[in-house]
């Protein structure tokens, strides 16, 4: 997919902590429906996260219609457009973000089951020798 902004904007800083560790007691499935629930959760924070991103361009373009009054539907379109282009690419980074995020934290639960398996496994195939 090519990103097709004219801009360049610093990067966003959109807090996503692991969660995993607090819900390793959980069995698979619901493990599941709590980050799909942490997934609905973050979206509903995306709007704030995502202006909050963006903050500059909108003070810029606040700062210009405020000196140009009525004026600014035509003056300060490159202000408007550079905020509404930081909403549009701060968006996509967060949705990806937000992707990366829920499927780290699953492969994370799921490598420390798997590593507790292997050390049951490991003990079971010890015990039979030390008798």
């Amino acid at each position: 997919m090519k990103d097709n902004s004219t801009y360049r904007f610093k990067e966003p800083n959109f807090s996503f902590p692991d969660y995993y560790k607090e819900f390793l007691n959980l069995y698979p499935e619901e493990f599941d429906q709590v980050s799909n629930d942490i997934k609905n959760f973050k979206q509903q924070q995306k709007k704030i996260q995502v202006e909050a991103s963006c903050f500059e361009q909108k003070k810029d373009y606040e700062d210009c219609k405020e000196k140009l009054s009525f004026l600014h539907t035509y003056f300060c379109f490159s202000e408007n457009h550079k905020y509404s282009e930081c909403i549009s690419v701060n968006s996509r980074k967060f949705d990806r973000y937000l992707k990366y995020f829920i499927y780290s934290n699953k492969q994370s639960y799921m490598k420390f089951w798997e590593d507790q398996e292997k050390q049951y496994l490991e003990k079971i195939q010890q015990e039979p020798s030390k008798k």
